[in-house]
């Protein structure tokens, strides 16, 4: 019998490195709110570079297990939060910038067959709502929680109103990524003008029933976004 030939993959360093990391935190030797080792400590642990442990750390950050705040370090965040991390699946965003990448295009073609299909069936009590989390965008007077909720609730809102329940299903299945997507975009002061124009360009388009302006919309709104966040990564986190 002739087998076809195949070459086991490699996992990049930083992977391996974040994959150690989350041994740790289930086995317990790091618990929440513990503050982890400095970097040179960590870079000899593992026996890896800066770029590698920083790429880890990144990644456990935009899930939502890391926080890291200048003259406090990077500390392991509550259970709570490690709780909802696995339950997304740890894996989903272990690679680094690459797969920070892999997140913005899943996003962009998933939102955008939102958008079509929203754009397609939504009723009045849909647009209703959508107008509604655009608003509560727009008084906000700082960039928050209030206004990171507002900004989930649009999408949320968008993803109801496509009326395809494995779509919307999907959505919700990355709404906590997405979410710290968000934070890290405000966090780095995107420019929530911005934000707020590309909103109001799908929003009108879906009240149009514009199917071709709202995947316009949308995809120009998720890749801009999704641009900046592997910039902020890379400028956060190094290069080699």
């Amino acid at each position: 019998m002739e087998y076809t030939s195949q070459k086991p993959k490699l996992k990049r360093l930083s992977v391996q490195v974040t994959d150690c990391l989350i041994s740790m935190i289930l086995s317990g030797e790091l618990k929440p709110g513990d503050k982890l080792p400095p970097e040179p400590q960590l870079m000899e642990l593992f026996g890896v570079g800066r770029s590698s442990v920083r790429e880890a750390i990144g990644a456990l950050e935009l899930i939502g297990l890391l926080t890291v705040r200048p003259g406090d370090g990077t500390r392991l965040k509550s259970s709570s939060a490690m709780t909802e991390s696995r339950a997304l699946g740890l894996t989903l965003i272990t690679m680094g910038r690459e797969s920070v990448r892999d997140l913005v295009e899943a996003r962009v073609d998933l939102e955008q067959s939102i958008a079509k299909f929203a754009a397609e069936r939504a009723t009045a009590e849909d647009i209703a709502e959508i107008k509604k989390q655009h608003a509560n965008m727009i008084p906000s007077s700082s960039i928050g929680h209030d206004f990171i909720a507002a900004d989930l609730g649009f999408h949320t809102a968008i993803a109801n109103a496509c009326h395809n329940p494995v779509l919307a299903r999907f959505f919700f299945e990355i709404r906590q990524p997405v979410r710290h997507w968000m934070e890290q975009k405000y966090r780095f002061d995107w420019g929530r003008e911005h934000v707020a124009a590309e909103h109001e360009a799908i929003m009108d388009a879906i009240e149009a029933h514009d199917v071709d302006a709202a995947q316009s919309a949308m995809r120009t709104h998720i890749k801009k976004a999704g641009e900046k966040l592997v910039a902020a990564i890379l400028e956060v986190h190094g290069k080699d």
